[in-house]
């Protein structure tokens, strides 16, 4: 019990000592302290603070801080916390040293008690930070969500490209089995007509001469379908081919002239299936309507790129027509039908024996 006393006695004698701050003698000790829910402080960490001069928190921790009164002081005692918005003029807490200390952030503060504007006792207190209050907090959730982000595009595209996988090997099989099943079947129907020919009586000849003509139409359009279907024929430059291949063995079949414009650099997958298919049977019509009807001597055809378009205009010299027959016959009908569908603009100028010009612009994705 003695040297227990003695301990207490140095104790007593070392606080008071320590208790200097900036050349002032601090007279009152801190005696006590007391955590909401959890009781009163353990007292090797409270001799440790006192010897100290500082006080470590957790964050969001609530404590009561008791002063001892050694003169017995009947003076009102009031305190300040710095740096800090709310606290740092004076506030009064009564006759009793006893603070119950506000919540405070995480960081450095300094605590001061006074009475009878004398400061009477100082104490650093540290307030851990929550991790959430942590420099490295905020990086850490722009990192993880970047690697979200990442990970959400990655799989995106990922699907996307097994997607495009998918369909173009549909479309490869969709032509594959038109090109050996169909496209049999329709030169079976030539050949069958053929043999017809032979044994049947003359009046039955324009029955089968309509039957043939059908059969070859139908096995053009059918090669016409598989060309526009074949994923390898996405690349733009090879439909830009397509069109002047087209062209050239039409009207020279009719001594007339072709001048082809290009303006259109080498781009792929820029025009859908379904538009490159209803943009070439357009252009065809055209061009068998300008061999056919248009009595030309030569043709402009243009290609370029322009207000999230691609253009094409075609035109000639002919004869002209009346556009208000656009309707009636010839296949023009269906030009602005099937521009609609793919929601491509159209029109068609003519002018009597000066000539016509179509001009087709397909939306660009």
């Amino acid at each position: 019990m003695k040297i227990k006393h003695l301990t207490l006695s140095l104790f007593c004698l070392c606080s008071l000592y320590q208790f200097t701050f900036m050349g002032q003698v601090t007279t009152h000790r801190l005696n006590n302290i007391w955590r909401y829910q959890e009781g009163d402080y353990p007292k090797d960490s409270l001799i440790k603070a006192v010897q100290s001069q500082s006080l470590t928190l957790g964050y969001n921790e609530t404590v009561v801080l008791t002063f001892n009164n050694p003169s017995a002081n009947k003076s009102p005692y009031e305190f300040r916390i710095t740096p800090t918005e709310l606290y740092s003029k004076w506030r009064l807490i009564g006759e009793a040293p006893v603070l119950n200390l506000p919540t405070l952030n995480g960081g450095n503060y300094s605590l001061e008690l006074r009475t009878e504007d004398k400061v009477v006792a100082q104490l650093a207190i540290t307030v851990k930070q929550a991790f959430w209050q942590k420099w490295w907090f905020v990086p850490s959730i722009i990192l993880y969500v970047l690697l979200l982000i990442g990970i959400f595009v990655y799989l995106f595209l990922l699907y996307n490209f097994r997607q495009k996988l998918k369909i173009q090997y549909v479309r490869n099989s969709i032509a594959a089995d038109l090109h050996d099943e169909v496209g049999s079947n329709l030169t079976s129907i030539a050949i069958f007509v053929e043999l017809l020919r032979r044994k049947s009586p003359p009046e039955l000849f324009p029955i089968l001469d309509k039957i043939s003509a059908n059969s070859t139409e139908s096995v053009q359009l059918m090669r016409d379908t598989i060309w526009a279907i074949q994923a390898k024929n996405d690349d733009f430059e090879l439909f830009t081919q397509k069109l002047k291949s087209l062209a050239s063995e039409l009207l020279a079949a009719k001594d007339i002239a072709l001048m082809f414009e290009s303006k259109i650099e080498h781009i792929k997958n820029v025009v859908a299936m379904e538009q490159r298919k209803n943009a070439y049977l357009i252009y065809k019509e055209a061009i068998n309507n300008i061999v056919k009807h248009s009595n030309a001597s030569k043709v402009l055809i243009k290609l370029f790129v322009e207000n999230q378009r691609i253009w094409l205009i075609i035109n000639d010299n002919g004869c002209g027509f009346d556009t208000s027959q656009i309707r009636d016959g010839n296949g023009l009908r269906n030009f602005i039908e099937r521009a609609e569908v793919n929601e491509m603009q159209f029109s068609i100028v003519s002018v009597k024996d000066e000539g016509t010009t179509i001009t087709l612009g397909i939306p660009l994705p």
